[in-house]
């Protein structure tokens, strides 16, 4: 009879060998690199949301262009019978579009929403980077969900289009 270890290591190594993989993984940034131009950042929030998303398309003019507004908010969220507040939770919400600018076309419009919490206890020093921390957590979990949405729309998009010409072939 085979061991509980065993089980469990021949588990561990059949499972990743199942062929899945990340969207977002190197080999798969080919397919999306110079396809999707960003909106320009104006502020720190925009900034982090856009370096993200370059670091998953690239920089480019391409055939899609992204458009997206966020929003944060902070609010108490756990507070003592004495009213001291133990923690603080940052609200993000991001509204954004997918345009085929060759086409003008949306392809996509939607929001994504969030919201992460942080320790409101310790020094002043450590509850301030606390928060820029939590804040930066908050706008790269936004934009890694607007990511993958727009890679799958990408990846609809081109296997339809891919359909589309072969059926196309096959009839004439």
């Amino acid at each position: 009879m085979l061991s509980f270890r065993k089980i469990i290591l021949a588990v561990l190594f059949v499972v990743p060998a199942c062929g899945f993989s990340p969207l977002y993984k190197d080999q798969n940034f080919e397919k999306f690199a110079g396809k999707v131009s960003i909106q320009e950042p104006d502020n720190q929030n925009d900034f982090i949301f856009y370096s993200r998303l370059t670091d998953r398309f690239g920089e480019s003019n391409g055939r899609y262009t992204l458009t997206y507004a966020i929003k944060t908010f902070k609010k108490d969220s756990g507070l003592n019978f004495d009213g001291t507040v133990h923690r603080i939770e940052i609200s993000g919400s991001v509204a954004f579009s997918l345009k085929d600018t060759e086409s003008g076309v949306e392809l996509l419009s939607d929001q994504e929403k969030m919201y992460l919490s942080y320790s409101n206890f310790g020094s002043t020093a450590a509850v301030l980077n606390a928060e820029r921390t939590t804040n930066k957590q908050l706008i790269v979990l936004l934009a890694d969900k607007v990511a993958d949405r727009i890679s799958l729309i990408i990846i609809e998009k081109n296997s339809w289009n891919l359909q589309t010409e072969m059926s196309f072939h096959f009839l004439n």
